[in-house]
């Protein structure tokens, strides 16, 4: 499964580029892993290996559809840290990637959060997220009962990946407008229903 949508032209040559809640993935080009669960991939050079992968290629060895889910794999980050409280300063991060993580956060924690993310950021710079689609899951229900409770849920009995917060196509944009980001709806490359966004601070 490519994930070109990943990508932004040029970003090879940006010195800061941050990979949050990264859990089984550990990305490569130059990305920080950040994860408030994990080990650190330094200490853990096996699983740092079998878990990278690249922004073009972000789900390799984890394909999978909603009866073959992927095996989960241990975390192994370069930071681990709450990502609403990263260590950095103003305005010197070059783009943020959060896939799968924004359902996570309270309503509260996830303004906190975007408000944290847009201090970071440059000005023009991109925050790419997808979150769970709570339409198309809700849909899900009469066909897949099962598994669109466990995508409504997260995993439930795990504090880190217990879902606190739905989003619609249009609730999700609002909240990033609100926060000061312009905001383009990109196509998702996830077997689930999901909600993909490039979100760029304005």
């Amino acid at each position: 499964m490519t994930t070109e949508w990943l990508h932004d032209d040029g970003e090879e040559a940006w010195p800061m580029k941050l990979h949050l809640g990264n859990g089984g993935i550990y990305l490569e080009g130059g990305y920080i892993n950040c994860d408030i669960n994990g080990k650190l991939a330094s200490d853990n050079l096996k699983q740092r290996i079998e878990n990278t992968t690249t922004i073009y290629n972000y789900y390799a060895r984890l394909e999978g559809d909603a009866d073959h889910l992927p095996t989960r794999r241990q975390t192994v980050c370069d930071l681990v840290c709450d990502v609403t409280q990263l260590p950095y300063k103003s305005s010197c991060v070059d783009k943020i990637v959060a896939i799968q993580v924004f359902e996570h956060f309270t309503p509260t924690k996830a303004i906190k959060a975007l408000n944290h993310w847009h201090d970071l950021l440059w000005l023009g710079q991109p925050l790419v997220m997808s979150v769970p689609d709570m339409d198309g899951t809700l849909d899900m229900l009469e066909t897949d009962p099962t598994f669109a409770m466990r995508h409504l849920r997260g995993r439930t009995g795990d504090v880190f990946n217990t879902h606190h917060a739905w989003y619609t196509k249009s609730s999700l944009c609002e909240l990033l407008e609100f926060c000061g980001f312009m905001v383009e709806v990109l196509p998702s490359p996830h077997f689930y229903p999901a909600i993909c966004v490039r979100a760029v601070k304005q």
